[in-house]
């Protein structure tokens, strides 16, 4: 157990003893800090030293209530504080890690840049390669525009001739269809003289065998004798028809 320590103090003009465990040094203090309380109230006041206490009593526990509305006000700002300290870290902590995630881009970024340029740079080279092909085929081009442009001409003068050539058709077309007429009248005419040969086909087959019974039997059926060359002459004119 602490040992009560003796502590004698004046007090608006009065001396009190009061013991206690605190320091003695921090009982002075407060002795001296309620005094100057009661000698500031007694200079504005003549009232006895009872009621110069009670006012300071009252002040100084106004002042205390003060302190301690202060205070909670205080922890409650210290407790925002700490809150805002803890956001503020949880937001430096995504910062850092968004910002690694940056740099991280960033060097892929680099890295892209590096390989676009050697991609540009090959794409230059055959970009240039390209240029000089086709330098090398402008001779080629020209002479291809130049033969299109003859080939246009001539597809010019081939159209006029189609023209032309359908023009003839259309005046030839009349023409074309009397010949029609024509070549049907005569595979007309050509059937009637194929059907008059037949006609005299059979005649000439009737008569020759008329003949040959005549030159074999002169004597029968009241005839005569026909010589064999006029019967041979008959014959070749009959094959001449024929023909």
């Amino acid at each position: 157990m602490t040992e009560k320590k003796a502590v004698t103090v004046t007090i608006y003009g009065n001396e009190y003893t009061m013991k206690g465990e605190a320091d003695p040094a921090y009982i002075t203090e407060l002795a001296k800090y309620v005094d100057g309380k009661m000698a500031e109230i007694g200079k504005k006041s003549s009232a006895p030293a009872a009621k110069v206490a009670i006012l300071a009593s009252m002040n100084i526990a106004d002042e205390l209530h003060r302190l301690e509305k202060a205070k909670a006000e205080n922890l409650k700002l210290i407790e925002a504080l700490e809150k805002s300290v803890l956001e503020m870290k949880k937001a430096a902590d995504g910062s850092l890690k968004h910002t690694l995630e940056l740099k991280e881009q960033s060097d892929k970024h680099k890295a892209d840049v590096a390989e676009g340029k050697k991609t540009l740079e090959e794409t230059q080279a055959e970009a240039s390669k390209a240029k000089k092909e086709a330098e090398g085929l402008r001779p080629e081009l020209e002479k291809a525009k130049k033969d299109l442009e003859t080939a246009g001409k001539k597809h010019e003068d081939m159209t006029r001739e189609m023209g032309k050539l359908r023009e003839e058709l259309q005046s030839l077309k009349p023409q074309l269809e009397k010949v029609k007429e024509d070549l049907t009248a005569s595979e007309k005419l050509n059937e009637e003289a194929q059907s008059e040969l037949q006609d005299l086909r059979a005649k000439s087959d009737h008569l020759g065998s008329e003949l040959n019974r005549a030159k074999q039997s002169p004597s029968q059926g009241g005839g005569f004798p026909v010589p064999d060359d006029k019967v041979n002459a008959l014959f070749k004119k009959i094959d001449a028809i024929l023909e």
